[in-house]
């Protein structure tokens, strides 16, 4: 008799307590989706998992469904290691309670919770698809919100970005395949971060295939800057540790840089796209080097030492052609270089290029030295050359009218037949201030040629970043004017600074 009793309440306990899982549950929420079926499903034996909200001796109600599952036996004791370990799963049948339906448990067992059942689910190997990620996701997202449970709805978010993951990474090195997994990304609600980052790594290969190819570049310039946050605003732009490690593995440093990094990294891929860009369109447009300086200061102003560079090598060409330069040329390449801090080479360089025209001066004569004088004032400020010059060209043609111009110009005067300099404090004749109709102080150099003409004699000299002229207007026997322009070194135009009458040389 007890070894019979004791059969039966092995068979009790395993009827209520303590079975395995049963192949193919219906969850509780599928089961309340299919409401309406119930009554066509009296009677037959159904297998329920779920979380259950109430337990009673022969009663349990699971959350979120109504109705009521009943035992004709007491029903275990449903211990709980936490809140969420609520999970059980029953077998029985839909009955009739007159016009009301209920389930009639046959058996029932404790399951393990969903973070549990999540954790062992994970699709572990390495043949894992990202569909494996997919299923185990939309899992645990249809659970997570039929219970309300933001735990669970993380993980299903989890388990999206593994998936993501398991795509991409199946998709590296293939553009489309690469924007295929971004719009799944957007579709699986991977988050933005991840999605960017998929975007990101597609501009990289995109960038590799473009270059050299100035439309496609062009166009791939303007997308980032339309798609990347930030790509535009030079306010991005920066140097340091992360750029260097970003230029050495630009996706592996995108992925893992935080948003406010992320803004920098957007810009520097900007700005090597137009970067390229500016280069091919300088090479095909002919342009100077000067011409890409300028253009990289003015689309990539933070690229100082870039728009640098590439104005140095400018420079260092043209050093190498100076004894060729036009007058223009040199004074452009002299102020160039004494703004970029090589004083000493633009000297160096005007030197080079007075000693390439020396010689064929001298052989010229009087108006050869002449000639020679105004480039020592203009270029080197040299009055004691100058002065010799002149004298020299006195000696050739003594009394030349322009070269004691020039002389007296320099504070020289001619006594005894030896020019020297005119004593201090020693006044000339009085001047008359009758000036021409038209000319006036503030005018700019163009209005005064268009006035007066080209003048007979213009002398230039270099002061303090800026250009000095004098042009001299009318014949050495009556009445002269000499007007004083100033211009900076890069303007295209002088201004009247001051008007001087000259005295007569008759």
């Amino acid at each position: 008799m007890r070894r019979c009793l004791g059969q039966l309440l092995v068979v009790c306990l395993v009827t209520f307590w303590g079975s395995p899982p049963v192949p193919g549950a219906v969850s509780i929420q599928e089961f309340v989706k299919a409401k309406k079926k119930w009554p066509s499903q009296v009677g037959l034996r159904q297998v329920i998992e779920g979380r259950y909200a109430i337990t009673g001796r022969i009663l349990l109600k699971f959350q979120h469904c109504q109705l009521e599952f009943r035992s004709t036996e007491p029903l275990p004791k449903l211990s709980r290691r936490s809140k969420r370990d609520v999970n059980v799963q029953v077998v029985g049948r839909l009955r009739r309670d007159g016009q009301k339906l209920f389930f009639q448990i046959e058996r029932i067992s404790k399951q393990d919770d969903d973070l549990v059942l999540y954790a062992r689910r994970r699709p572990t190997g390495s043949k894992v698809k990202a569909s494996d990620w997919f299923v185990l996701a939309d899992w645990a997202s249809r659970r997570g919100s039929f219970y309300d449970d933001p735990l669970l709805q993380e993980k299903a978010s989890e388990a999206n970005r593994n998936g993501i993951g398991v795509a991409r990474s199946q998709a590296s090195g293939k553009l489309q395949s690469l924007r295929d997994v971004s719009r799944l990304a957007v579709t699986r609600g991977a988050g933005a971060d991840v999605q960017r980052a998929i975007e990101h790594e597609a501009f990289q290969l995109e960038l590799r295939a473009a270059a050299g190819k100035l439309e496609v570049l062009g166009r791939l310039r303007d997308r980032i800057g339309r798609g990347l946050a930030g790509a535009r605003d030079a306010k991005n732009g920066a140097s340091g540790p992360l750029l260097v490690r970003y230029r050495q593995d630009p996706v592996a440093v995108y992925d893992q840089a935080n948003s406010k990094e992320r803004l920098t990294l957007h810009r520097a891929l900007y700005t090597s796209v137009a970067m390229q860009l500016i280069v091919l369109q300088a090479r095909a447009a002919g342009s100077s080097g000067y011409q890409v300086a300028e253009t990289i200061r003015r689309e990539i102003p933070e690229a100082v030492g870039e728009a640098a560079r590439w104005e140095r090598l400018a420079m260092d060409a043209d050093l190498k052609r100076v004894v060729s330069m036009s007058r223009a040329e040199l004074d452009r390449l002299s102020s160039r270089m004494k703004a970029a801090g090589r004083a000493v080479e633009a000297a160096s360089a005007v030197d080079d290029w007075l000693e390439a025209r020396r010689g064929k001066l001298m052989d010229d004569g009087v108006a050869g030295r002449l000639r020679w004088a105004d480039l020592l004032l203009a270029l080197k400020n040299d009055r004691r050359r100058a002065v010799t010059t002149l004298i020299e060209a006195d000696g050739l043609k003594p009394d030349d009218r322009e070269v004691a111009e020039r002389l007296e110009q320099l504070g020289y005067e001619k006594k005894e037949g030896k020019w020297g300099p005119v004593p201090s404090g020693k006044g000339g004749r009085p001047r008359r201030d009758t000036v021409p109709v038209g000319v006036q102080v503030g005018m700019s150099g163009k209005r005064l040629l268009a006035a007066m003409g080209a003048p007979r004699r213009m002398t230039r000299v270099a002061v303090r970043g800026a250009i000095s002229e004098i042009w001299v207007y009318g014949d050495p026997g009556g009445s002269r004017i000499a007007v004083h322009l100033v211009r900076t070194r890069d303007a295209d135009n002088a201004v009247v600074r001051g008007i001087s009458q000259l005295p007569s040389r008759r």
